[in-house]
């Protein structure tokens, strides 16, 4: 509840009596908080011009205790502050701005901006410098201001103050102030149509000075402007070229921020027309002081701008041995838009990256670059122990698949074959469950040639479930090159397979069979005869095996192509 002495307050500041002038003064001198408080809210509620004066001037406003006081400011206080703005003397309207700036008046910049087109009203400096402060202030609270009925009062009273400095910009020649563009700047949100069109306006009184803060100014707001362009289909030339000749950090933050990944179209265009960037002069100092997205997209732009291709190479090369994991992937996917021995020494290095990713990105590239001895590289890979890497090996060698392997069987030499085989099974993940359709097919020749290649790559105990019915088939050609292929199996499935194929009709199919449970038992016993002496012979060491000349050929830099 209210003390009941606050309605008396309230009596004071309406009423007409002028001595509640004098009584509310004295109240001001109160030891008590709330008292002061009230006693101010009623000065400022009166008509009389000299109590409003006592409230700009014996009042401590950086006080905390008094800034809730002047949130809402009384219709006649304001009234006494714009007109003290407009006719009062200088070193009262001096005050006045000091008041503004303090408690954070914001609905006095578009009178702000307008007194400035008065050239005789003095000081000119300090209404130009409250305008800029308050827009700095109100630019900050945007920017800290969450969801909430405060955070929707700051963004409408920001579009109102918005709203009137667009008015001042374009009436620029009036006043010159260029506080009114820097508060423009401080209260946008990026990219503004007034902008390009004072840009695209030769003989606009405020293009100079909006240049010229976007080459110097390092606020936030304004950064945040000039990097915006880069997504804009009309952005002018003359602001792509302060953004290829800025090198400033926070510049460089912006700009890295906005440029994001994928590209877009505009942004690739605009990139390309950049035939220099100064941010790439001081690499080596700026790169350290970049997290990962921002390396990364340091990468980007390099690559998509029209800078000469060994500076961008050089920006690629530096990142993929310096920078950070996330960066280092990025240069090395974009490291196939560049050829020659530096691309491909880089590419080498890459395969030493202690991140598997990087490795990743970089071994598709290898076989592209004629890197000797790539092949073998690989196919080494595809048994690595991250899953990244064993799916970028495939990805390499997607040429050996087993659709086209099957193609190209009956053109194979035996050996070639084999061998050719073999890779495709490791490469390959869908090798068996292909191999099952094709023992499932309807036409004889496709069955026979399944069985071939099921005992080419010793892939019968995998498809065996698909070769048992076969036994039964109509074509006793098919049959019989079941029970052949039966012979790699040791199931029990396929062996009581093979023992009902001896009662088959055929004669050929019966031996075949016959012959398959042979090999099917010499081998078993060749297993046990081995077991048996490798338990009766003491153990011995092995010698690790000494890799061959083909496994390191051509895997470093020195022997890249064009080195």
């Amino acid at each position: 509840m209210h003390p009941p002495w606050e309605k008396t307050f309230d009596w004071l500041g309406t009423t007409g009596n002028r001595a509640a002038v004098e009584l509310l003064l004295r109240a001001l001198k109160s030891e008590t908080p709330q008292i002061r408080r009230v006693a101010l809210l009623a000065l400022m509620r009166r008509p009389e011009k000299n109590a409003h004066l006592v409230v700009l001037q014996e009042i401590d406003r950086t006080d905390d205790c008094w800034r809730d006081s002047f949130r809402i400011l009384p219709g006649s206080f304001q009234e006494f502050l714009r007109d003290r703005l407009v006719h009062g003397e200088p070193d009262q309207r001096q005050e006045v701005c000091r008041f503004l700036v303090d408690t954070d008046q914001f609905d006095f910049v578009p009178l702000l901006a307008h007194l400035l087109e008065n050239r005789k009203i003095q000081p000119r400096d300090a209404l130009a410098g409250t305008l800029q402060a308050l827009c700095r202030k109100l630019g900050t609270l945007m920017e800290v201001a969450s969801e909430g009925n405060e955070a929707t009062q700051i963004m409408r009273t920001a579009e109102q103050v918005r709203r009137a400095l667009n008015i001042a910009a374009d009436r620029y020649a009036k006043h010159e102030a260029p506080e009114v563009l820097e508060g423009l700047l401080l209260l946008s949100a990026g990219y503004s149509r007034l902008f390009l069109e004072i840009i695209r306006q030769p003989g606009h009184a405020a293009r100079g000075v909006l240049l010229h803060l976007l080459t110097t100014d390092t606020s936030s707001a304004t950064l945040k402007v000039l990097c915006d362009f880069i997504n804009q289909p009309d952005a002018p030339q003359e602001v792509l070229r302060i953004i290829s000749q800025r090198a400033d950090l926070p510049f460089l933050r912006h700009l890295l921020h906005t440029v994001k990944r994928p590209l877009s179209a505009t942004a690739r265009r605009h990139l390309k027309s950049l035939r220099s960037l100064k941010l790439l002069d001081n690499l080596e100092g700026l790169l350290p002081s970049l997290d990962e997205t921002e390396q990364s997209a340091l990468v980007e732009i390099a690559v998509h701008s029209g800078v000469p291709r060994q500076e961008a190479l050089r920006v690629v090369g530096k990142v993929l041995t310096e920078g950070l994991p996330g960066a280092r992937r990025t240069a090395a996917e974009t490291l196939v838009n560049f050829h020659g021995a530096e691309a491909n020494e880089l590419a080498l290095r890459a395969m030493s990256d202690p991140d598997p990713l990087v490795q990743a990105a970089i071994l598709p590239q290898l076989r592209q670059r004629g890197v000797v001895g790539a092949l073998p590289h690989i196919i080494r890979l595809l048994e690595s122990p991250h899953p990244a890497v064993r799916k970028a090996a495939r990805k390499s060698l997607r040429e050996f698949s087993f659709s086209r392997f099957l193609q190209v069987w009956d053109l194979l030499p035996a050996d070639i074959r084999q061998n050719t085989g073999m890779l495709v099974k490791r490469v390959d993940g869908r090798t068996s469950l292909l191999l099952r359709a094709e023992l499932l097919s309807p036409f004889r020749l496709r069955r026979l040639r399944a069985l071939s290649v099921a005992q080419e790559l010793n892939l019968v105990p995998r498809v065996e479930s698909a070769i048992i019915p076969l036994l039964k088939d109509e074509d006793h050609a098919v049959r019989a090159e079941a029970a052949a292929a039966l012979a790699q199996s040791d199931s029990v499935w396929s062996y009581q397979a093979l023992v009902d194929a001896l009662e088959d009709p055929n004669a050929v199919v019966r031996a075949i069979a016959q012959r398959s449970l042979e090999m099917r038992r010499q081998r078993q016993e060749s297993a046990e005869r081995a077991a048996k002496q490798a338990q009766d012979s003491p153990p011995s060491q092995m010698a690790p095996p000494v890799p061959s000349s083909a496994d390191v050929a051509g895997l470093t830099p020195e022997n890249a192509p064009g080195s």
